[in-house]
């Protein structure tokens, strides 16, 4: 436990176990059998599933990560990576050998430095994702003056 530091109240709960007591699902299935007045039998099945959240628990979800350094990267590699596969590969089209060897010669380095530089530059755009599910699970809520702390 940890005091809060508005007004001291020993209250307090980690975020994310907020969220996780304030979530439900629930699941239902159930089953009938009627019988009809010209003597037909009937038989249903029905299934449901419920979910619901306290206004608490909603407010404390964990950050939802962010699509950006997804797109941005896979953007960039479908610029670039066909046309150096292309030149890669051109050592089997080309007419004269010496023209696809050249073409692999500069295409197969600079598809390694494409692919090691978009393995790096996702990893740079998702260190903001990890700050944030790391800040998320020190964060504590005062449960009597609902401020946030670490």
């Amino acid at each position: 436990m940890s005091n809060c530091p508005s007004c001291n109240s020993s209250n307090t709960k980690k975020k994310h176990m907020v969220w996780a007591s304030g979530s439900r699902t629930g699941k239902s299935r159930s089953t009938g059998i009627g019988l009809s007045s010209r003597g037909t039998i009937g038989l249903g099945v029905g299934r449901g599933s419920s979910q619901s959240q306290s206004h608490l628990a909603a407010a404390c979800a964990p950050p939802k990560a962010s699509l950006i350094p997804k797109i941005i990267v896979g953007f960039i590699g479908l610029l670039f990576i066909p046309t150096l596969l292309s030149g890669v590969f051109s050592i089997f089209s080309e007419p004269k050998l010496i023209d696809g060897i050249l073409n692999f010669i500069v295409c197969a380095p600079l598809l390694g430095l494409l692919i090691f530089g978009l393995i790096k530059l996702y990893k740079k755009l998702d260190e903001k994702n990890k700050q944030k599910q790391g800040d998320y699970s020190r964060t504590w809520v005062c449960l009597k003056c609902g401020s946030t702390f670490f």
